[in-house]
């Protein structure tokens, strides 16, 4: 910024705004933010693209963790994206223009909603929907960049235009529209397209702003809505600071946002604007503390936080009775204000909108239980610039095919079901800087058993591809069938994890497993499967690994588990199969079926992560513990204290039915002869009881309390002695 346009910041000190003939400078701030110095460039940790920061309201703030008022950003996309949710928000772009040969080519189209239906984004047209939309963009010549702005819609309005200015001299031609304007609202956002500009603000006083800007540049201007309206006029010119003849040009994007009418202290909601036009509106939330102020700086400017001006208070405002005195309230800064109502809205506002004012009066949250009032987790308020790309079609899984430095994601068709088409299962394949070795995780070979999807879904999101190498190839959801109906076994009633490696002529579960070993399986070099317990039984944390076998031992250690079991395999699992055909696998067993839980979930990614820095493919220390600790909310994040291992493991089962009583948990050491089982007839009668028969512990049990004989009570774990060589093939009696 010029010493000149500093100067003119300068607040006039030579009396009051409505004795003055020029504005008072302390109601209009403006800055030039630069891309070199002022922009807050963040690559997505996917690889498909970059972001700019430009701006952010309150300043600041963290759009990842905080409530914000709006937000102006530019995006470079490299490949087909998803958009991330925010809802609550509107969301405009507009695209920025390319080389000249390249114009009519540069653009993408968004579909909304899971539709098929796709709109075409040509550059230069602003295009707007609502936040909570699932929104996916499909590029066209790549890469594309566009602006991106985001406005809370209940808090406030705004408008967004594109304007092709000349310079003075043209003007008076009329060869172009004009660069006069007005400002009405609290901010104004300038972006130079193309070009280059200067800025006159309130040009008719004495007192007035310039501001030279180039492309790629922003002007932000911060006024006060009481103010009298403030002229703005843009003029091209040949270069920053030269005056331009006849026939210059250039491309700006204007943004004007206006704060939201209040009645009686509380923000009134606008109406919403509906997607495709390029009016957004914004809402609220809670803040405890006062924003930082982004703009200070040793200058002593402070051109875009709004300092409280020196006219009279209006006297429309509410009044306290204190005895016979009368109390004014206490002035705001107009920032202030303005996290006062976020928090209005947040605590009164959303009742009145469910229409529950009368009832929500009668309730007194001080008389409950502060530990019964619900707060929303904090990971739920985390946004992203972006989220897993759209999904691509394969007839198998060939790594090579996806790019490097890139995460995206696929359908890959296994086999045909009863309507000829396609049963399909995910997959998401994040591909580092270089090559190297290929790490598979797989989930839920077992419909029911769930905790192991978001263990990928936490692995996947912490991967930040710029720093991995080598490739993490993710399957969340194996038995895609079983998911469906919640069950564990595969369409033909049978349980895939005892089909492996399958024919290619068997009956369907076998099919199906074949076509999983050589359309995936095959592209791994190491494999994590993750399992939890079926129904009507809970499971320790802990991981079944051929101990004899140097790197899967280490690859079970650094699960970090409770328990680990030494089991060889053999038993047509898929890890045996995949050990068969020389990958290095393991099985992680997490906690119980058909629910989260969130410790064993974040002890499990922990322990892949752990996998990744072992082999050199990414290191912990790019980790984001923030954010772990945040999605975690435990005090242990890495896994349990101690580590048991069992040289073998057996189930204990009954011998007659009834009503199954099993006392000792999960984790726990047992003693030689302990009662541990105990079952009673309908009467209450005790008719039969179990002791253990060694010394264990107890990896998993029965939670299911009606029993019939020869079901399973107890999995016990027999501790490895000191010295004990293990057995080459250690099998269990599932």
């Amino acid at each position: 910024m010029s010493s000149q346009s500093r100067e003119n910041q300068e607040p006039d000190k030579e009396g009051p705004l409505l004795q003055s003939e020029s504005p008072d400078p302390t109601l209009i701030q403006a800055i030039v933010l630069k891309p070199e110095s002022d922009y807050h460039s963040q690559q997505w940790k996917n690889g498909l693209g970059t972001t700019d920061e430009i701006a952010i309201y309150p300043p600041d703030k963290d759009f990842t963790k905080d409530e914000f008022f709006w937000r102006f950003s530019t995006n470079t996309m490299h490949a087909n994206c998803s958009f991330s949710l925010f809802p609550g928000y509107d969301c405009t772009t507009v695209i920025l223009p390319t080389d000249e040969d390249k114009k009519s080519k540069a653009h993408f189209s968004l579909s909304h909603q899971g539709g098929e239906s796709l709109t075409k984004i040509q550059p230069l047209f602003p295009y707007s929907w609502q936040g909570e939309w699932a929104t996916t963009c499909k590029l066209s010549n790549s890469p594309v960049s566009c602006l991106q702005f985001m406005l809370r819609r209940e808090l406030g309005k705004a408008q967004v235009r594109i304007e092709k200015i000349g310079s003075f001299e043209t003007d008076l031609q009329g060869d172009v529209d004009s660069g006069k304007n007005m400002l009405f609202g609290a901010f104004a956002l300038v972006y130079v397209v193309e070009g280059f500009i200067s800025v006159i603000l309130d040009e008719n006083y004495t007192h007035n702003q310039k501001f030279e800007l180039k492309k790629g540049e922003t002007l932000l201007v911060e006024r006060d809505e009481e103010a009298s309206p403030t002229s703005i006029l843009l003029n091209a010119t040949n270069q920053v600071g030269q005056s331009a003849y006849s026939g210059v040009e250039a491309t700006v994007v204007v943004i004007q946002i206006e704060e939201g009418k209040t009645f009686g202290g509380i923000l009134q909601p606008q109406s919403q604007s509906q997607a495709a036009t390029t009016t957004t509106t914004a809402t609220a939330h809670q803040e405890e503390e006062s924003p930082p102020q982004r703009f200070s700086n040793n200058d002593g400017i402070v051109p875009s936080q709004r300092r409280p001006s020196n006219r009279r208070p209006s006297l429309l405002v509410p009044m306290e009775q204190d005895g016979n005195n009368i109390k004014a309230p206490i002035a705001q800064s107009p920032t202030q204000e303005l996290e006062s109502k976020l928090n209005e809205m947040h605590v009164s506002d959303k009742p009145k909108r469910m229409g529950l004012e009368r009832r929500d009066s009668l309730i007194n949250m001080e008389s409950f239980d502060p530990n019964a009032i619900y707060e929303p987790p904090a990971f739920a308020l985390i946004h992203k610039d972006t989220d897993m790309p759209p999904p691509v079609t394969r007839d198998k899984l060939e790594v090579d095919e996806f790019p490097l430095n890139t995460i995206s994601t696929a359908w890959i068709k296994m086999m045909t079901q009863g309507l000829s088409e396609w049963l399909k299962l995910p997959i998401v394949v994040c591909r580092g800087t270089e090559d190297g070795p290929v790490v598979g995780i797989t989930a839920a070979v077992h419909g029911n058993e769930l905790n192991g999807v978001p263990c990928i879904h936490r692995v996947i999101s912490q991967i930040d591809v710029n720093k991995l190498k080598g490739t993490v190839v993710a399957v969340p959801c194996v038995n895609v069938w079983g998911f469906l109906k919640f069950q564990r076994e595969f369409a033909d009633g049978r349980d895939l994890n005892r089909q492996f490696p399958g024919k290619s002529d068997g009956y369907a579960s076998q099919v199906f497993c074949d076509h999983l070993m050589n359309k995936i399986i095959s592209q791994f070099n190491y494999m994590v499967d993750l399992h939890t317990a079926s129904f009507g039984r809970i499971n320790s944390y802990y991981v079944r690994a051929d101990m004899n076998d140097p790197l899967g031992a280490k690859m079970a250690k650094l699960q970090q588990p409770q328990i680990l079991l030494h089991n060889s395999g053999q038993d047509g699992t898929l890890r045996s199969a995949a050990a068969a055909r020389g990958i290095k696998a393991i099985t992680v067993e997490i906690g119980n079926p058909q629910t989260f839980q969130d410790r064993y979930i974040q002890w499990s990614f922990m322990g892949i992560m752990r996998i990744l820095d072992h082999f050199e493919m990414y290191d912990l220390k790019n980790i984001n513990m923030t954010e772990i600790e945040t999605l975690a909310n435990e005090e242990n994040l890495n896994g349990p204290p101690h580590t048991v291992l069992c040289s073998r493991g057996f189930w204990l089962y009954t011998k007659t039915g009834g009503l199954l009583e099993v006392y000792p948990g999960v984790n726990k050491l047992v003693k030689k002869g302990e009662i541990i089982a105990r079952i009673k007839n309908m009467f209450g009668n005790v008719i039969d009881e179990y002791f253990s028969p060694c010394t264990g512990v107890v990896i998993g049990r029965s939670s299911n309390p009606v029993a019939m004989a020869g079901d399973r009570i107890v999995h016990m774990g027999v501790i490895k002695r000191t010295g004990e060589v293990l057995a080459k093939a250690a099998k269990e009696n599932y």
